[in-house]
């Protein structure tokens, strides 16, 4: 999915994923829906309160 989905977009105009698309077609080869998924879920559990309290 990321070498024919963003891997050929261009870098002036998307930096930041020219920059790690070889990283990100390695973690995820097939979609992105998982690692964006435990993204979301590690962001927001870092924004809660710690348990018991």
């Amino acid at each position: 999915m990321w070498h024919t989905a963003y891997a050929r977009l261009p870098a002036e105009s998307h930096p930041d994923i020219a920059a790690t698309a070889h990283l990100l077609a390695r973690r995820m080869p097939h979609s992105a829906n998982p690692a964006a998924l435990e993204m979301l879920l590690e962001h927001t559990a870092a924004q809660l309160p710690p348990s018991g309290t």
